[in-house]
């Protein structure tokens, strides 16, 4: 619960720097693990929350397929697109995968 609540307001105060376009997603992963994961400014940058933390915020970077976010600590990697959607959420730092094959919930 911690980690959502810093997300929120990390979304608050960038709201506040500028107007943003923000879209809010919650995915169901491997062994029933949820993410949440808050996109902003058409998607060029994400916050996600595993586990109570928080991570990001994650910045659109240059991915072989899919879209890739990154902040060199953690990686936040979506492929596909509606039902074909799935993304992962990875430590950069361990090469660790910390959450797969995650759909989102609709």
């Amino acid at each position: 619960m911690h980690g959502w609540i810093l997300l929120v307001w990390f979304v608050g105060l960038v709201g506040l720097a500028q107007s943003t376009d923000v879209v809010q997603r919650t995915y169901r992963c491997a062994g029933g693990i949820e993410v949440r994961a808050v996109y902003q400014n058409s998607f060029d940058r994400v916050g996600v929350v595993f586990n109570n933390q928080t991570y990001g915020p994650l910045f659109q970077v240059e991915a072989a397929s899919g879209v890739k976010y990154s902040d060199g600590r953690a990686s936040w990697w979506v492929r596909g697109s509606g039902a074909a959607e799935e993304a992962l959420l990875m430590s950069e730092r361990s090469g660790k995968v910390l959450a797969r094959a995650c759909k989102p919930i609709r």
